[in-house]
């Protein structure tokens, strides 16, 4: 990708890799609890996550925006944000082949152990030559176990350098808009870590994500949205100045015009 590209995309990369970061947590961990519940994981899940080159699922995209952003720049904000970059596309990156070796173990899980299974009760003969065998089905749960537990912690830590990193992207309108829209499924995965994640884009002034959000809505000529965004942060008591500013604004301009409340 050229750097023009990249300097110009750079806010909706950013976006782009935290919405499908939450995509694939959330995914992952609901396997998490399939695993726990049934003792086994969905092969079709995981491919529909993971793609093929042909058709890319959603953590493949997510590999490659994390390579666009963190290894095709020198960083935004100096050099600290530069290495904590690499080391969420090394996180990103990691997850990602780890969940390659997952959808394997889940395909012989899902297939070939319950091949083995079925083969094994066509007859006694069949049976006792098939017992060797039987440990292999045990073998690859415990693998997937540990798979997903190695994807799950891996994109913990990749969660905790993304805030450490979020810092340059304050000023993302695109962003912001994305966390107000999104911000159930922004809490459900960053979890305890989501104070921390409001806190490194706005640090004192949360407030400030909604006036964002409403210059997105805006610059997109969407104000009617710009409008119910800043209405519902006044209700929660969560406008600063310019978000009133402007909410007093859009509400002058629907008076004039004598559009419908």
């Amino acid at each position: 990708m050229s750097n023009y590209r990249l300097a110009s995309n750079h806010e909706f990369f950013l976006r782009d890799l935290l919405r499908d970061y939450c995509t694939v947590y959330l995914a992952v961990d609901e396997q998490v609890r399939r695993f726990r519940r049934d003792g086994n994981v969905s092969y079709t899940v995981l491919n529909t996550l993971l793609g093929e080159s042909s058709s890319k699922g959603v953590f493949w995209r997510l590999k490659d925006t994390a390579h666009y952003l963190f290894r095709n720049e020198e960083g935004t904000g100096g050099a600290d944000y530069a290495a904590i970059g690499r080391l969420v596309d090394w996180c990103i990156g990691y997850a990602f082949h780890e969940c390659c070796k997952l959808r394997e173990d889940a395909f012989q899980g899902q297939h070939y152990a319950m091949r083995l299974m079925q083969l094994s009760r066509a007859d006694q003969r069949t049976m006792k030559l098939a017992a060797p065998l039987e440990p292999l089905g045990a073998q690859t749960a415990e693998s997937c176990e540990r798979e997903l537990n190695r994807i799950l912690n891996v994109l913990r830590e990749g969660m905790r350098l993304l805030v450490l990193f979020l810092p340059s992207a304050s000023d993302n309108c695109s962003l912001a808009r994305w966390l107000v829209t999104q911000q159930e499924r922004v809490r459900q995965t960053f979890q305890d870590l989501y104070p921390q994640l409001v806190h490194a884009l706005y640090e004192d002034c949360p407030q400030r994500m909604f006036t964002l959000a409403a210059v997105d809505f805006m610059d997109c000529g969407r104000t009617e949205e710009a409008r119910f965004w800043l209405g519902t942060a006044r209700e929660m008591g969560s406008l600063d100045e310019d978000g009133a500013r402007m909410l007093h604004a859009l509400d002058s301009v629907r008076a004039q015009t004598g559009s419908p409340s």
